[in-house]
């Protein structure tokens, strides 16, 4: 109690932004779908964590064209909650969230890129050590469907405006309490423009889809390339005048719920077969330091 006491006292914005979300679900027009957009047929299902559907289609690098996806969830801990649920024996989870540790049982194994590749400097994970994980469980799993669950654009932003912006809104790496407001409370407060953010946010996008194409470039199979989840700037989604930032959960508004969907073109399909599930030998000490950094705590 003290210590929720403390910090709506250091960071009123984090209690302002929890406030609205509060706010305006009741009168939030959209709904989730009942039916996942995840839940068809692919061998390599490649997650980009907090993807907006109208910003991956003016950085979409591949020649085909992305369709609209409707995600069933506005946060990263519901889209696992409520996909790919039952029995997933036949599928090896690579992840740079940490979030996935709640649903581990679920897979044949899970690969935490966070626990080995996390970057103190970036207080994330970068992309290239999630597509480095990514052929290794290729090869080292040869019968099993993949997910690669990429971290960007989600929060923090590590390309050239993101950085910059970071100087002023840091989290501490889990070294310590953070001492700073998040980008998202410097964002509704007026610290930062809406048009920095977004430009550090589309940074994240274009520097993470270099590395999808690396990827794909390596895999033979039905591949689908999709998010969690959208985000939000600052925009109204009921008849309240009242502006919501980041990704709350249970909250299913366009911004949130319009995801990408592309399907690229595949000559070969991928031989599956499940399998008994792995042991997992971590224990995931640092999840909640690692949260902290990517602004879930």
């Amino acid at each position: 109690m003290f210590e929720r006491v403390r910090k709506t006292i250091r960071f009123p914005e984090a209690a302002k932004r929890k406030a609205a979300a509060t706010l305006v679900r009741p009168f939030v027009s959209g709904s989730f779908p009942e039916e996942s957009h995840v839940d068809t047929d692919w061998d390599y299902l490649i997650i980009l964590d907090g993807c907006r559907y109208d910003t991956f289609q003016e950085y979409n690098p591949f020649s085909e064209s992305a369709t609209e996806g409707t995600s069933n969830a506005s946060h990263t801990t519901d889209f696992l909650a409520r996909n790919l649920t039952g029995d997933q024996s036949d599928t090896v989870y690579v992840t740079a969230s940490p979030q996935v540790t709640k649903c581990e049982s679920r897979f044949h194994k899970v690969v935490h890129v966070w626990q080995d590749a996390w970057d103190e400097e970036l207080r994330t994970v970068p992309p290239q050590s999630v597509t480095e994980s990514a052929i290794e469980a290729l090869e080292e799993y040869p019968d099993k469907r993949l997910i690669v669950h990429y971290m960007q654009p989600h929060y923090p932003f590590i390309g050239p405006t993101g950085r910059d912006l970071e100087t002023h809104a840091t989290f501490t790496g889990g070294l310590r309490k953070r001492e700073h407001p998040s980008i998202w409370e410097m964002l509704s407060s007026g610290e930062v423009s809406e048009d920095e953010v977004r430009r550090a946010y589309e940074e994240n996008l274009e520097i993470v889809l270099n590395e999808v194409m690396a990827l794909t470039d390596r895999i033979d199979g039905k591949t689908v390339i999709t998010s969690d989840h959208g985000n939000l700037f600052g925009e109204r989604v009921s008849p309240l005048p009242v502006k919501i930032y980041g990704h709350p959960s249970n909250l299913p508004a366009k911004g949130l719920t319009s995801v990408p969907y592309l399907e690229l073109e595949h000559y070969e399909r991928r031989s599956i077969s499940k399998g008994d599930r792995e042991e997992q030998e971590e224990e995931h000490e640092e999840v909640k330091s690692r949260l902290e950094d990517l602004g879930y705590v």
